[in-house]
C-alpha cells in the first residue's frame, strides 16, 4: 500500500514540475464537454497581448491573444454574451484566476471568471456563486494558456503558467517627425494606436492586386528602398532588416535602379506619386519618397496628375499595396508604427461569425429567397408552421421578439402542421427529403426538432434525404432557398443564441465634444432610391495639378461625378439605376428619335390607328389613369402628414424624386379621362399642361409659392421661427426648428460654420480658382465630419416622432441642402440656401410634364423624343461621413435586385485592417463571372465556378467614398453569356480607424 501511494505522488509531481518553465494549476468545473489543453503551443517568455471573456449569466468562452515570439490565439468555449477585454501594457502579466462554478441542467459549468494582473488591473464577467476557487501564478510566472473541458460554454477550466519574458528596450520615436495635415494623413483616435495604417492610393484599377499589410509589423527597421524607373515606374523593393529580415518587391525590374539607404533613426515619411494613361490604362509614371532627415529618392516622368501623402505622427513607410503587372498600375503606402504597439482588439460587433447558412437541398427552380436581412440576433421564435400534402407546399416562422415578424415562403396549401415553442426552447435540427415531380426536383418532406425534444413533420418521405443540426449554441432563425407555389429548395439559417444586434439607437456612434452622439450613423435604406430613369453626370473643372474633388473622377478633359448610390451604373455621360442596362438606355433614346422619322412619314396611318385605339379603350385608360392620379395625390398628402420638411424647397425636391409618377401618370390621366381628340395644333397641348399643373398645385400648393420660399429655408437654417403658417405643416416643423430643439440650434451653428469655413479657404488662398477651393473644401473636416454628424443627430431627434423611413429621408434632405450651400459658396461666395437648385429640379419636372403631355397628342413623337433627354444632373453621393459598425444591410445600405445575389450578407466594422473581403459562394450549376464596379467604373472581374467558394480582397482606400456594384455574366441561350438576372449594391465608406468589410456574396441560379 505504501509503495503504491509513493508512485502516484511521484507521477503527479512529474506532470506538474517536469518543465520548470511551464506549470499547470488545478482545474475547476464538471466532467462534461470535450477536453482541451494549450500545453503543446505555449512557450516560456511569450508576450500576452490581451484576454477577452465571452460572458452572460455564465462563462461562454475566452480568448488569449499572444503577440510574441509567434502571434497566436488560444480560444475555448463559445462566443455568446458580452465581450469583456483586458489589454495588457508593457511589462504587465496576468498572475491570478478566480473561478466560480454551479450546475446548469444537472451539468456543472463555469459561471464566473476573474483575472488579475501584476499591475492591479483585472477583467471579469458572469454570475458569482458560492463555489469559488482562486489560483495564483508561481513567482516569475504568468498566465500563458488554459486546459479544461468545453462545449458551447466552459465546463471546466484551469490555468497554464509560463515564465515571464525578459524585458526588451523599445524604439524611441524621433522628435522631428513631420506632423501631417488633415487631408494627407489618417489619424487615429487617442488611446487606439494601430500597428499599421493605409494611405490613399494613386493609379488605375488594372493589373494584379497586392498588399504587404499582413506582413508589416510595428517597430520594424527599414534598411533601404529601391525604385526601378524609366519613362514610367516599373517596380520597387523595400528591404527590412528587423525584427525579421524580409524584402517587399512589386512590379517589374526594368529601367534604372535608384536606391535610398537609410541611416540610424531615419524613416521614410512621405510619398509623391504621378499618374497618367498609357495604352488606355492609368499607370504610375513617377515616384518620390522623402525621409524625416530631408533626404529623398525619385524617378520616372512627372505628369500633371499627382498625389502626395505623409505618414501620421509616429509612423513610417513599412510596406505597400496596390496593383501591378510588369509595371506599377496603382500604389499606396502601408504606414507602420515606429514604436512597437499592440493591436487593440475591436469592441464587440455583430459579425458573420454569429450566423451560419446551411447547404441547400432540392432543385434550381422557383424564385430565390432569403430571410438573411430580416433576421435579428437574439430573436425569439414563437412557432413554426409547415403546409404539406404529398410534398412541402409552404413554411412559416413566427418571431415574437425583439420585433414581431413572420417569415413565410411558398403557399398555405395542404395540411397545416404547427409547432409552438416553450420558453428557452429552440429549433436545432432540420430533416429534408427531396425528389422529382414532372422532371423537376422539389422538397417532399420536412421534419424539425427542438432543444426540448419536440418535433414537427409533414409530407411524403423519399430516399434522398439529409438531417442537419445547428452548431453548438445556435438556433434556427430563418431560411434560404427557392419557392414558387411550393418549396423547391431549402436551407437553414442558424444564429448564435447569445449574440446581440447593433441597434440604430445605440449611443456607440460617432461624434465629438462639440456635437456629441445621437444615434449610429448608417447609410440606411433610402439614399439609393432613383427619382428618374437616368441622370447626367455633373462636371467640374480640375483643381491645380489636375486633381479632382472628392466624389469626382478624371475624364481627361475635366472631372465627372462618380456614379452615386441612386444611379450606380455608368452609361457614358449618364448614370442609370441599379439593375438597368446601358445598352437599353441608349436604345430607348435612339428609338425615340427613329420613331419620329417613322411617324412623320406615316402620319395619316398613325393618326387613324391611334384614333381607333382611343375610341375602344377609352374607359379602361380613364380608370387606369385615375388610379394613378389618386396614388400620386395620396403620396403627397401622406408626405405632408408624415414628414418634417424644411420648407417648400424639400417639397419641390420630393416632386423631382417622384418624377416617373408625376411626369407620366398625371398627363395620361388628363388626356384619357377628358376624352380629348387628337389635336390639330399645339393649343390643345397648352390646355393639357394647364390641367396637369393645376392638379399638382392642388396637392403641393401654388407653384409661385413654391418658388418663393428661399427665405423660409434660410430661416430654418439660421434657427428662426416657424417657416410658414400652414396648418398642415406647422406641427411637423416644430420637431425640427423649435427654439428648444438641439437639432435646430446645431443646424444654425453648422450653417455659420459652413459659411465661415468656405470663406476662410477663399481668404487664405485669394488667388485660388473655384476648382481649387472645391478640392480643398470637399476634403475638409466640415464636409467629412461636421455636416454628417449634425444632420445625423437631427435624425436621432426625428425618430421620436417619425417613422424610420421618413427620418432617413429628412436627414438626406438636410445633407442635400448643405451641399447646395457649399457649392454656391465655392462658386459665387454667396448662397440662396438651396432655392436655385429647387427651381432647376422643378423646372425640369414642368418641362418633362409638358413634353409628355404634348407627346400624347402629337403623333410625330417629337415632344416625347425631347422628354427622353430631360433628366436630372446628378452629383456624387456626399456628406455621409464615417459609418458606424453594423450589418451591411443596415450600415452600408446593401441592396440586391432580382435573384442573382439574393441572400448576400456581411458586416462592417469601423475599426479594422482596411480590407474589403468578398466571399463568393455559388449555389449555381453553371460557372459565372462577377463584374465589380466602383463608383460606376469597371474595377475587377471574378470567375466563380459552379458550387465553389472564391475569396476576393481589396482595400478600403481604393474603394472608399464610392458605391460598390456587382453584376454577373452567366451562360444563357446557346451558351452565350448575359448580364441579366440581378445586381448588388452597397456603399464603401472611409474610416480613420482602418475599417473592414466582410461580405458573403451568394451566387444563385437566375
Amino acid at each position: 500500500m505504501f509503495s503504491a501511494v509513493i508512485i502516484v505522488v511521484v507521477v503527479s509531481a512529474c506532470l506538474v514540475f517536469s518543465d520548470d518553465s511551464i506549470q499547470f494549476s488545478d482545474k475547476f468545473g464538471g466532467p462534461h464537454g470535450k477536453e482541451f489543453s494549450d500545453d503543446k503551443s505555449v512557450v516560456p517568455g511569450q508576450v500576452v497581448e490581451f484576454l477577452t471573456l465571452h460572458v452572460g449569466e455564465r462563462s461562454h468562452g475566452l480568448e488569449l491573444k499572444v503577440a510574441k515570439p509567434s502571434p497566436q490565439s488560444f480560444s475555448h468555449g463559445g462566443e455568446g454574451g458580452a465581450y469583456n477585454t483586458l489589454v495588457l501594457g508593457e511589462g504587465e502579466y496576468i498572475t491570478s484566476m478566480e473561478v466560480h462554478t454551479a450546475k446548469q441542467k444537472a451539468h456543472t459549468r463555469v459561471f464566473y471568471l476573474k483575472f488579475d494582473t501584476n499591475k492591479g488591473n483585472s477583467v471579469s464577467g458572469g454570475s458569482m456563486t458560492d463555489h469559488k476557487f482562486n489560483v495564483a501564478a508561481p513567482e516569475g510566472f504568468q498566465l500563458g494558456g488554459f486546459h479544461g473541458r468545453q462545449g458551447g460554454e466552459l465546463d471546466m477550466l484551469g490555468a497554464i503558467w509560463t515564465r515571464v519574458p525578459e524585458p526588451v528596450p523599445g524604439t524611441v520615436v524621433p522628435a522631428n517627425l513631420p506632423v501631417p495635415n488633415d487631408n494627407q494623413a489618417t489619424q487615429n483616435p487617442p488611446g487606439r494606436r494601430k500597428p499599421t495604417q493605409l494611405s490613399e492610393s494613386f493609379g488605375g484599377p488594372h493589373g494584379d492586386q497586392f498588399s504587404d499589410q499582413d506582413h508589416v509589423t510595428s517597430g520594424q527597421v527599414v534598411e533601404a528602398l529601391t525604385i526601378h524607373t524609366g519613362k514610367r515606374s516599373h517596380g520597387l523593393e523595400l528591404k527590412i532588416s528587423g525584427p525579421t529580415a524580409t524584402t517587399f518587391s512589386h512590379g517589374g525590374s526594368g529601367g534604372a535602379s535608384n536606391t535610398l539607404t537609410l541611416g540610424p533613426g531615419e524613416y521614410i515619411t512621405s510619398m509623391e506619386a504621378h499618374s497618367a494613361k498609357k495604352d488606355g490604362w492609368t499607370r504610375v509614371f513617377y515616384l518620390k519618397f522623402g525621409t524625416n532627415t530631408g533626404r529623398s529618392v525619385s524617378g520616372g516622368t512627372m505628369t500633371g496628375n499627382k498625389g502626395f501623402v505623409t505618414a501620421p505622427a509616429g509612423y513610417q513607410l513599412g510596406g505597400f499595396f496596390g496593383r501591378k503587372g510588369d509595371e506599377l498600375d496603382m500604389l499606396g503606402v502601408v504606414w507602420s508604427s515606429i514604436d512597437p504597439v499592440k493591436d487593440v482588439p475591436p469592441t464587440t460587433t455583430p459579425s458573420d461569425e454569429n450566423i451560419v447558412l446551411s447547404e441547400v437541398f432540392g432543385g434550381p427552380h422557383g424564385i430565390a429567397f432569403s430571410d438573411i436581412n430580416s433576421i435579428k440576433y437574439g430573436q425569439t421564435v414563437n412557432s413554426l408552421i409547415i403546409h404539406t400534402g404529398a410534398r412541402s407546399h409552404g413554411i412559416s416562422l413566427d418571431i415574437s421578439a425583439p420585433l414581431a415578424a413572420t417569415l413565410s415562403h411558398g403557399t398555405n396549401k395542404g395540411t397545416e402542421h404547427k409547432l409552438v415553442l416553450g420558453p428557452g426552447e429552440y429549433i436545432t435540427s432540420m430533416e429534408v427529403h427531396w425528389g422529382k415531380k414532372d422532371g423537376r426536383t422539389r422538397i417532399f418532406h420536412l421534419n424539425f426538432g427542438t432543444s426540448g425534444g419536440n418535433s414537427i413533420s409533414g409530407g411524403q418521405t423519399t430516399n434522398d434525404k439529409k438531417v442537419i443540426t445547428a452548431p453548438e449554441g445556435f438556433q434556427l432563425s430563418g431560411f434560404h432557398g427557392r419557392a414558387e407555389g411550393e418549396i423547391w429548395q431549402l436551407g437553414a439559417i442558424w444564429t448564435r443564441i447569445g449574440a446581440a444586434d447593433h441597434l440604430l439607437a445605440d449611443k456607440g456612434g460617432h461624434g465629438n465634444d462639440t456635437y456629441g452622439i445621437s444615434i449610429r450613423n448608417w447609410v440606411g435604406p433610402n439614399i439609393g432610391k432613383p427619382g428618374d430613369t437616368a441622370c447626367y453626370r455633373k462636371s467640374v473643372g480640375f483643381g491645380s495639378e489636375k486633381k479632382c474633388p472628392l466624389g469626382y473622377a478624371s475624364d481627361d478633359d475635366d472631372c465627372l461625378t462618380q456614379c452615386p448610390l441612386a444611379y450606380p451604373v455608368r452609361c457614358y455621360a449618364e448614370c442609370i439605376p441599379q439593375n438597368d442596362d446601358c445598352a437599353l438606355e441608349i436604345v430607348w433614346k435612339v428609338g425615340s428619335v427613329v420613331a419620329v422619322a417613322f411617324n412623320v412619314a406615316t402620319l395619316n396611318v398613325f393618326g387613324e390607328l391611334y384614333a381607333a385605339y382611343k375610341a375602344t379603350k377609352w374607359a379602361l385608360l380613364c380608370a387606369t389613369s385615375l388610379i394613378s392620379v389618386v396614388r400620386s395625390l395620396i403620396y403627397y398628402i401622406r408626405y405632408q402628414q408624415t414628414t418634417a420638411p424644411q420648407g417648400k424647397t424639400e417639397e419641390l425636391l420630393a416632386v423631382a424624386y417622384q418624377a416617373d409618377v408625376v411626369v407620366v401618370d398625371l398627363p395620361i390621366a388628363v388626356c384619357s379621362c377628358l376624352g380629348l381628340p387628337i389635336p390639330k395644333n399645339s393649343q390643345y397641348a397648352d390646355m393639357v399642361l394647364t390641367v396637369v399643373e393645376g392638379i399638382v398645385k392642388q396637392v403641393i400648393t401654388n407653384g409661385d409659392e413654391i418658388l418663393s420660399t428661399g427665405a423660409n429655408a434660410l430661416d430654418l437654417l439660421l434657427g428662426s421661427g416657424a417657416l410658414n403658417d400652414s396648418s398642415t405643416t406647422i406641427d411637423e416643423l416644430q420637431t425640427l426648428i423649435d427654439k428648444n430643439s438641439t437639432c435646430g440650434w446645431e443646424l444654425k451653428r453648422l450653417t455659420d460654420r459652413v459659411i465661415s469655413a468656405v470663406n476662410n479657404v477663399r481668404n487664405d488662398t485669394p488667388d485660388a480658382t473655384a476648382n481649387d477651393i472645391r478640392v480643398k473644401v470637399y476634403s475638409s473636416p466640415i464636409v467629412l465630419h461636421d455636416i454628417p454628424t449634425v444632420t445625423n443627430n437631427c435624425m436621432g431627434e426625428l425618430l421620436t416622432t417619425k417613422t424610420l423611413t421618413v427620418a432617413y429621408e429628412t436627414r438626406d434632405m438636410l445633407r442635400k441642402t448643405f451641399g447646395v450651400i457649399v457649392d454656391q459658396l465655392i462658386d459665387t461666395a454667396t448662397t440662396d440656401m438651396g432655392k436655385a437648385v429647387a427651381q432647376d429640379e422643378y423646372m425640369r419636372n414642368v418641362a418633362n410634364m409638358g413634353l409628355v403631355a404634348l407627346s400624347t397628342v402629337d403623333p410625330t413623337g417629337i415632344a416625347y423624343m425631347a422628354s427622353q433627354f430631360v433628366q436630372p444632373i446628378c452629383g456624387p453621393t456626399a456628406y455621409l461621413g464615417e459609418i458606424d459598425d453594423g450589418t451591411l444591410h443596415d450600415a452600408l445600405g446593401l441592396r440586391t435586385v432580382d435573384e442573382a445575389f439574393e441572400g448576400s450578407y456581411g458586416s462592417w466594422t469601423k475599426l479594422g485592417d482596411g480590407v474589403v473581403r468578398l466571399i463568393f459562394e455559388s449555389t449555381d450549376k453553371l460557372d459565372v463571372t462577377v463584374v465589380i464596379h466602383s463608383g460606376g467604373d469597371d474595377y475587377a472581374k471574378v470567375d466563380v465556378k459552379a458550387w465553389e467558394t472564391v475569396v476576393w480582397e481589396s482595400t478600403i482606400p481604393e474603394l472608399q467614398d464610392k458605391s460598390l456594384y456587382l453584376d454577373r455574366w452567366r451562360p444563357g441561350l446557346f451558351g452565350l453569356p448575359g448580364s441579366g438576372g440581378g445586381s448588388l449594391l452597397l456603399w464603401i465608406p472611409r474610416s480613420t480607424e482602418g475599417g473592414h468589410v466582410t461580405m458573403h456574396v451568394r451566387i444563385n441560379v437566375s
